[in-house]
């Protein structure tokens, strides 16, 4: 519903608001009228002397990704890639990891990409067309394969690794020779990604079902070494690892067919564009506002003594993964804090802003979404309404896929809990949010 005010203001404090109507956040379109809401925004002209407020935000100049994708090359790979032809369709695995390989390829977002195998040696550095080939089923000899800790630290080690965005794809199952690692399965991990501690990187996880052809080499040997599987699910993972900011882009602009498994750890992003809207914009089935409340001095003045202020917040949620972006997730994670004071998001606001929207009305162009949030208290005379979103813990998927014995063959890996462990391990608790914006408020 439109931002309306109950009670016509007194004659002064109505020239004051026609007067900072086009103030507040500079193009920012605001009401043309106090005691009213028009269908259309308009802009007014910044009173002489007045205080000059922020420019409408705009898309800030990101540089170009960079990216370095590793496929683990072994035995315990092949079977995700089987030989196709015309009666043999493709593998999960290859539908997936081959839209991914492609859209890194071709995507205009990536300034500069590199591929690798990841052998029982360092990671070998091979042309797109091979790694292309290896994804179709084109593998004459896999490799025997580097156990999973050493595999992540080698990648990590790479020149300008912790610079640039690491997308590792792998069935992530740990079979150490070393009998007595499994212990140690979340400290050998948190060890081999110590750059993810030290340079403040941020961790994805996309975990994906595939069906597997060939031979099948669990964590845990008995009562069978291995075994021969045709056409029975396994799960693989692709990890995208670098700096928060980069794997936050990657993850929004390229990986764009991801799984439904997702767990990220450390991902923060800029801080969006964020700024009130005045305008009709919410469903219609919401209440007015029973409130006052105008645009002043880069903030918001209002007065909730009548009744809850409620008002619309433009916000810009590109970077956030497509999970991210979803009302649902919004709803249920955003947090609004008013110290001194009562803030909340109302039910059911929280939606993508449309096409037709941003490009019929300049004034919504910087963002993505639209909510509304609601002032019910204000006992100090200024406040700071803060819109955070948090970082999530740990997914309940992840012990869902995860077994303490992948002897026989299930959509489940093996310590997949433990290895994860070692990741959030090598974060703060609580995790820092995903990002944090501030309105001031003024009471009227």
């Amino acid at each position: 519903m439109p931002i309306s005010v109950s009670v016509g203001p007194p004659a002064s404090r109505l020239f004051r608001c026609f007067r900072l109507a086009g103030v507040f956040f500079g193009a920012i379109s605001l009401l043309g009228s106090c005691s009213s809401e028009p269908d259309d925004t308009k802009t007014g002209s910044p009173a002489k002397g007045a205080k000059t407020a922020a420019t409408t935000p705009t898309a800030a100049e990101v540089a170009p990704l960079r990216v370095n994708v590793f496929l683990e090359y072994s035995g315990g790979m092949k079977g995700f890639v089987p030989r196709g032809g015309a009666d043999k369709p493709a593998t999960e695995f290859q539908q997936r990891i081959g839209a991914l390989i492609t859209e890194t390829q071709v995507s205009g977002a990536i300034a500069e990409r590199k591929y690798y195998l990841c052998e029982n040696a360092a990671p070998r550095a091979v042309p797109f067309q091979q790694l292309r080939d290896v994804v179709q089923g084109e593998v004459n000899q896999a490799a025997l394969g580097t156990e999973l800790p050493q595999m992540l630290e080698g990648i990590l080690n790479m020149p300008q690794a912790t610079q640039q965005v690491s997308v590792v794809i792998s069935d992530f199952i740990y079979g150490p020779a070393r009998k007595s690692d499994f212990s140690q399965l979340p400290n050998l991990i948190r060890t081999s990604i110590a750059p993810v501690s030290q340079k403040q990187l941020a961790v994805a996880v996309f975990g994906e079902a595939s069906r597997f052809y060939g031979t099948y080499h669990p964590a845990v040997k008995t009562p069978m070494t291995k075994r021969t599987l045709n056409g029975e699910k396994v799960p693989y993972y692709v990890w995208v690892i670098g700096p928060p900011a980069l794997v936050a882009r990657y993850t929004a602009e390229v990986f764009k067919n991801a799984p439904a498994q997702q767990a990220f750890f450390g991902l923060k992003t800029d801080t969006p564009a964020f700024a009130p809207l005045l305008t009709k914009l919410t469903d219609p089935k919401l209440k007015p506002s029973g409130g006052t409340v105008y645009a002043e001095n880069n903030g918001l003045t209002l007065n909730p003594s009548d009744g809850p202020v409620d008002f619309s917040v433009g916000v810009n949620l590109r970077e956030l993964p497509a999970a991210w972006q979803k009302p649902a997730f919004l709803a249920q994670h955003m947090q609004v804090r008013l110290p001194n004071g009562q803030a909340s998001l109302v039910a059911n606001s929280v939606r993508p802003l449309t096409d037709e929207e941003q490009s019929g009305q300049p004034v919504l162009a910087p963002y993505t979404h639209v909510m509304r949030l609601r002032v019910s208290k204000l006992a100090s005379a200024t406040a700071t309404l803060s819109l955070a979103l948090p970082a999530p813990e740990t997914p309940e998927w992840v012990a869902a896929w995860s077994t303490t014995n992948d002897n026989t063959p299930a959509p489940r890996t093996f310590g997949l809990d433990q290895i994860l462990a070692g990741v959030r391990q090598s974060y703060p608790t609580p995790l820092p949010p995903v990002f944090t914006v501030q309105l001031p408020l003024k009471k009227d």
